[in-house]
């Protein structure tokens, strides 16, 4: 299985390049003059968005959905290079501290008021308002103003300079006003996409309309219907029923063995740009103890978690930088899978079984803590019990918590959680780390802070030298994974499965299912 799903890697990312050069469509063939589309496109996904209000999304179905109600300035394309979106061009100042956006004319938003450079500064204020304790501000905070010369310019004063800048702004512009009652409109999104929200049920179902005013054109399927369905098996059972016509990650290499050889589907596996991860809430009363998460550390044996529960489809980990990102160096060093070191570790710090009952105490307190993950991601599930079974052997009293995605993604990003493990995607510049490791990033949820770790971030974030930028990323990704903040389990594969009868979607490594607007499916 590792070898099959290695070389449909390598055949797959072929395949992309290909797309990409021949005009990105997956067109069957035959005559389209002659063939009949349906008029509705179901698509299914692992967790429910809960919001789609673009200043406040924290989730892949939330960010992934989004992208066909809302529009950025730009649009990131499969390379991961900024394209005209919202703005048709724009300009640099050459000391990298004034942005100058100038916006498509004629725009309108799904309740047809007129798009202005008053929504663009709207957004960006409305995600600098740490009111609003937006998950992603850190992304913004070098912008100390937006300017709007006349409806259709927008100029971005930076204080400092970001390199990663133009990465992030296809942040979907909202509305003046929507933030009025932001958990409203979560729900009842208005946007400038291709597809207007014309329905949303919790846990179940959303609907999407073509939105006929479409700056870029008519999108090619009237509807198209979102189901939640988190258990993978029964998602891909909807695939090949023909219930649902479109699956996406997470899903595992068990599962996949279930449709492959199915001729009536069309399976993508390529690399992708995020990681599956371990995380440690450093303010914990125990897992605060170094030694205690180095043991942990010591106890993973990452290749195996690679080979045995991901089937070689997701690769073995070594740090938070991405081994694909520019910035990535081979002499970047992971922590030693090793029972002995565990052991010496915890014995050498004080962690030793002194009443005979198997497990390990310190000063009166037992090795004991809750290993958490959610029920939406059956490979996750098995990295805990796994886990669990490994640090048992060395004297840790591990107890699992398993929630469904919601309960466990507020108890993360509330810091409630021990240890943990979960998922992060569309890591596009390693900038994206700052989110994780500033002290005050928005999703710091182990309580991380180091003023050289701060340091290396800024310095990463402001620096135009590549070199430059990749020598603090390097001394980031290092320093991380030497304080076992985050032990990076494995790096992820992207898979989508779609029916046979689909033409005109493009695999975006990145995850992003923006190219469904232009994408048919045949009778």
């Amino acid at each position: 299985m590792k070898k099959r799903f290695i070389t449909l890697l390598l055949v797959s990312a072929m395949c992309v390049s290909l797309s990409a050069c021949g005009g990105g469509s997956s067109d069957n063939g035959g005559d389209g003059e002659n063939k009949a589309y349906r008029d509705e496109l179901n698509i299914a996904v692992d967790v429910d968005a809960e919001t789609y209000n673009p200043i406040l999304t924290n989730n892949t179905s939330g960010n992934r959905v989004g992208q066909l109600i809302f529009n950025g300035l730009v649009r990131l394309d499969n390379e991961l290079v900024p394209q005209p979106a919202l703005a048709e061009s724009w300009d640099i100042s050459e000391d990298g501290l004034t942005y100058t956006f100038h916006l498509r004319k004629g725009v309108k938003f799904h309740d047809g008021a007129d798009f202005t450079s008053a929504d663009v500064k709207y957004t960006y204020d409305q995600i600098l308002d740490e009111a609003n304790n937006a998950p992603y501000r850190n992304r913004y905070a070098a912008v100390t103003g937006v300017e709007c010369p006349d409806d259709e310019t927008v100029v971005f004063n930076l204080n400092i300079t970001n390199t990663a800048f133009m990465a992030y702004m296809d942040l979907g512009i909202i509305p003046v006003g929507a933030m009025d009652d932001a958990a409203v409109f979560g729900t009842a999104p208005i946007g400038t996409g291709p597809y207007k929200a014309e329905s949303y049920t919790l846990n179940s179902q959303t609907v999407l309309k073509a939105n006929p005013d479409y700056w870029a054109g008519k999108p090619a399927t009237e509807t198209i219907n979102v189901f939640v369905i988190n258990d993978n098996s029964t998602r891909l059972a909807s695939l090949e029923s023909g219930d649902v016509d479109f699956v996406c990650s997470p899903l595992t290499a068990s599962d996949l063995e279930l449709v492959e050889g199915n001729e009536d589907l069309v399976m993508n596996v390529v690399p992708g740009l995020g990681f599956t991860y371990l995380g440690f809430n450093v303010e914990d009363p125990i897992i605060g103890d170094l030694a205690v998460r180095q043991a942990i550390a010591h106890m993973t044996d990452k290749q195996n978690i690679s080979d045995v529960i991901y089937s070689g489809m997701d690769t073995p980990g070594k740090t938070p930088l991405l081994s694909s990102s520019w910035a990535y160096d081979e002499s970047l060093k992971d922590l030693e899978c090793s029972k002995e070191k565990a052991e010496k570790v915890l014995d050498d710090a004080g962690w030793k079984d002194s009443d005979g009952d198997g497990i390990r105490d310190k000063d009166g307190k037992p090795l004991a803590f809750t290993l958490s993950t959610h029920t939406d991601d059956t490979s996750r599930f098995q990295v805990v019990e796994y886990l669990q079974n490994q640090l048992k052997d060395i004297g840790m009293d591990v107890d699992v918590s398993l929630t469904e995605w919601a309960s466990f993604s507020e108890a993360m990003t509330q810091r409630s959680l021990q240890v943990w493990v979960a998922g992060w995607l569309n890591q596009l510049d390693p900038d994206r780390m700052y989110d994780m490791f500033y002290t005050d990033g928005g999703s710091n949820y182990g309580c991380y802070s180091d003023a050289d770790v701060d340091a290396a971030l800024d310095a990463g974030r402001q620096s135009s030298d590549e070199a430059e930028r990749a020598e603090n990323y390097q001394f980031l990704a290092q320093t991380v994974t030497d304080n076992v903040w985050y032990v990076t389990l494995v790096e992820q594969a992207y898979v989508s499965i779609h029916s046979n009868k689909l033409e005109g979607y493009t695999v975006y490594p990145s995850g992003s299912i923006y190219t469904l607007w232009e994408s048919k499916i045949a009778e």
